[in-house]
């Protein structure tokens, strides 16, 4: 797996937090993209999942995060929102992220994060945010073991200058 540093552009997220189990994860995105539309808001990216606590730590039905997607302004029906019932809004600043490709099911997924965690520690990176897993777009008969998620960690760099 390569790992790359990269910027993430300011955006505009509309998300619902659950507690829950992750294996929960299509119907909740499934259930973003209806309030998005039901409130005349206009995605423009792919879904996401976000998460600060470790996954083999917690019990199955007590994973804390948020499943959410890009779009393009606040305004519902004209008007600017802050929340819409169950939906979040917020805007994320840009930053930075070190991101590394996860290739099949999720059953491995911690080795993907643990990869990228050291590399974080070994090129002098801090952590400073959740882990966020952005869903690729696959066709229905992709096999699992083909299914891409985009893994990104956000980082600041604490080494020497770099040019």
């Amino acid at each position: 797996m390569d790992i790359v540093e990269k910027r993430i552009p300011d955006q505009k997220v509309a998300y619902v937090p659950h507690i829950d189990s992750f294996s929960k994860l299509p119907e909740f995105i499934e259930e973003v993209g209806q309030l998005i539309s039901e409130n005349k808001l206009e995605a423009v990216g792919f879904p996401y999942g976000s998460y600060d606590n470790d996954l083999e730590e917690y019990a199955e039905n007590r994973q804390i995060f948020e499943v959410g997607m890009p779009i393009k302004d606040f305004y519902a029906d004209g008007k600017p929102a802050g929340r819409i019932g169950k939906l979040g809004l917020k805007e994320l600043t840009e930053h930075t992220v070190l991101s590394g490709k996860h290739k099949g099911s999720h059953k491995n997924f911690n080795e993907t994060i643990k990869k990228i965690v050291k590399y974080a520690v070994e090129n002098q990176y801090d952590i400073v945010g959740p882990i966020t897993e952005i869903y690729l777009p696959a066709n229905e008969n992709t096999p699992v073991e083909e299914i891409e998620t985009e893994v990104q960690l956000p980082v600041i760099y604490m080494g020497p200058k770099r040019d």
